[in-house]
């Protein structure tokens, strides 16, 4: 009889329950409802709450934002986001402190900003329009700690002259956990690899990928259309 039943519950954890034909359409339409309800909710938070809060913290916010929910914001700097925006997930934006002038984060009009993405800016950190961030992405314009040792036993920050601008252009696809540092510029329609480092500027249409990320291919002559801001050829 034991034998008999370990058997029976074998078999369903296997193969699992049966579902008859008469259940299916009920569980159909509740699996829908589920996740009308999800996203109805996720539209609620946006109208009355995600969005509110970032037209208040932010410098500007443009029309049609898409956000899932309120990215984590550390420290005082300027963040603009441009029209037809899609922060997905959660991502982070980070300022630092004790510089001379305000930090600035700037994200163009059509872009996207995959889950988990981090952006730190001391100074500058400016990406165009079009562009895919994946998820994962990690973007700075700073160091965050001296390099010298002995000024990171005594705590103290960095300073204004190891700080240096990030600038993305148009149209730019960066693959999941690439890593942007500082003082990189990386050319229109240019892609990113999975998992790149990259250290030093990405000449446009071009594919670089590895630590550090070397360029692997030229898009050039490929007849792909160039677009302007607005996504016209």
């Amino acid at each position: 009889m034991t034998a008999t039943l370990r058997s029976f519950a074998k078999s369903i954890v296997h193969r699992g329950l049966p579902v008859p034909g008469f259940i299916r359409p009920l569980i159909r339409a509740a699996y829908r409802a589920g996740v009308c309800g999800v996203e109805g909710l996720a539209f609620v938070r946006k109208v009355f709450w995600v969005e509110p809060v970032l037209r208040s913290v932010c410098a500007h916010v443009g029309k049609n934002l898409r956000a899932e929910c309120l990215p984590y914001m550390r420290g005082t700097g300027r963040l603009s986001i441009g029209d037809h925006v899609n922060l997905s997930g959660r991502s982070s934006f980070y300022f630092m402190h004790g510089m001379p002038e305000t930090p600035s984060i700037t994200i163009g009009d059509h872009t996207f900003i995959g889950n988990g993405s981090t952006l730190a800016a001391a100074r500058e950190i400016r990406i165009g329009a079009h562009c895919l961030l994946s998820a994962l992405v990690r973007i700075h314009d700073n160091d965050g700690h001296p390099l010298d040792p002995g000024r990171r036993l005594r705590h103290e920050p960095i300073t204004i002259a190891e700080v240096a601008p990030v600038i993305i252009e148009d149209n730019v696809w960066i693959g999941a956990g690439a890593t942007i540092l500082k003082g990189v510029r990386i050319g229109r329609d240019a892609v990113i690899g999975t998992g790149a480092v990259v250290t030093s500027d990405v000449p446009a249409g071009t594919i670089v990928a590895g630590n550090p990320a070397r360029v692997v291919k030229s898009l050039e002559g490929t007849g792909q259309p160039r677009m302007d801001a607005n996504g016209r050829e």
